[in-house]
């Protein structure tokens, strides 16, 4: 089989890419999402909405490059093999995104969630052309949002971004200390592992941070790393946002946590759910994993691991969405974060008025 990117250099076109996300977040953020990535190239978005009622629906329907999919129980029994809706989260993405693959017209694919942001500082056709004829897929890797001393900017989208610090365990720990390196993967608190762009017409399945050879027990397959291409990873795009999705999983057993996340990120849910009993100690320890003090700025400065990349998606959302009004501060972020999550989080703030 010949790649994508060779049918396409042959016809004198420039490869195409789209990019698939599963979401259910407050409107505005899948809107930048979606606005953000049509503005940067992406042939096509494709949105699976994980509520099938979510209002979304018709405003991204009307929009041109956006395919939108409601993920009701008929979706799920046609495309789970009559199992209908896996609980899992992860298994649905990978679900939705291999099914996308599947069909999509385009020459790559990329899976994100709706809280990462591709940075390109490289054309795409120059990053891709660094694929080999054997090569499958590019990881893109990942850089996490933090937030320097002193900085009281509530905007979601505001902050720096900070790079894994891979191979030098010992540095990490030194910039970080004994407190918070052990809640950091390679110096992150998200996940470290950056996300897939694939080529499209492969035997593969999509999972959420790589492309799989079709198998039970198979690996991943034949793939380089992007050095011009960056997932920007928001993660809790406030911090009442992060405290709603960590007490999301302390809910979950130690089974599912295990499951679901990294070591790092799993230490992280248990200390909130064993150690932290009021919402201020939980902002604090949000705080101290994802802010950084001068010193540690200054080390992450020197390894190179601390970069202003910057995006606008929100200039782009009211590009893109002009009818619609968008409120981008944390206080308006928060108030759409829905009855389940506010239910969570007044179950924590009780317990701090009680304490």
């Amino acid at each position: 089989m010949h790649s994508a990117m060779n049918e396409t250099s042959r016809q004198g076109k420039p490869p195409t890419w789209a990019v698939v996300a599963t979401v259910r977040e407050p409107a505005e953020l899948v809107l930048a999402f979606v606005a953000h990535h049509l503005e940067l190239g992406a042939a096509k978005v494709l949105i699976y909405l994980d509520d099938p009622d979510d209002p979304l629906r018709p405003i991204l329907r009307a929009k041109s490059g956006v395919n939108v999919v409601a993920c009701n129980e008929d979706y799920w029994n046609k495309v789970n093999k009559g199992r209908g809706r896996p609980p899992n989260q992860n298994a649905r993405q990978a679900i939705n995104a291999t099914t996308a693959y599947k069909k999509v017209k385009a020459d790559y694919l990329l899976h994100l969630d709706a809280d990462e942001f591709l940075h390109m500082a490289r054309p795409f056709a120059e990053e891709v052309a660094r694929l080999e004829a054997d090569d499958i897929w590019l990881r893109v890797p990942a850089v996490e949002r933090c937030w320097l001393a002193g900085d009281r900017s509530e905007h979601i989208f505001s902050g720096v971004f900070r790079h894994p610090i891979k191979q030098a365990p010992l540095v990490a720990k030194r910039i970080y200390g004994e407190e918070v390196a052990p809640y950091l993967a390679n110096g992150l608190a998200g996940s470290s592992h950056g996300k897939p762009l694939v080529r499209t017409g492969h035997k593969v399945q999509l999972q959420v941070h790589a492309a799989k050879l079709p198998g039970k027990n198979s690996g991943w397959a034949p793939h380089k790393k992007a050095t011009g291409l960056h997932v920007l990873h928001f993660d809790g795009l406030t911090p009442l946002h992060w405290a709603a999705k960590t007490l999301r999983y302390a809910e979950q057993g130690d089974e599912v946590i295990d499951h679901l996340l990294h070591e790092e990120r799993a230490l992280q849910v248990r200390h909130v759910r064993d150690n932290i009993g009021s919402m201020p100690e939980l902002l604090r320890f949000f705080r101290k994993i994802t802010g950084l003090t001068p010193e540690q700025a200054r080390a992450l400065t020197e390894h190179g691991r601390l970069s202003a990349m910057k995006i606008d998606p929100e200039a782009a959302m009211r590009r893109a969405f002009p009818e619609i009004e968008a409120d981008f501060s944390f206080r308006a972020f928060d108030l759409k974060l829905g009855a389940e999550n506010a239910k969570r989080l007044m179950k924590k703030i009780a317990a701090s008025q009680a304490a």
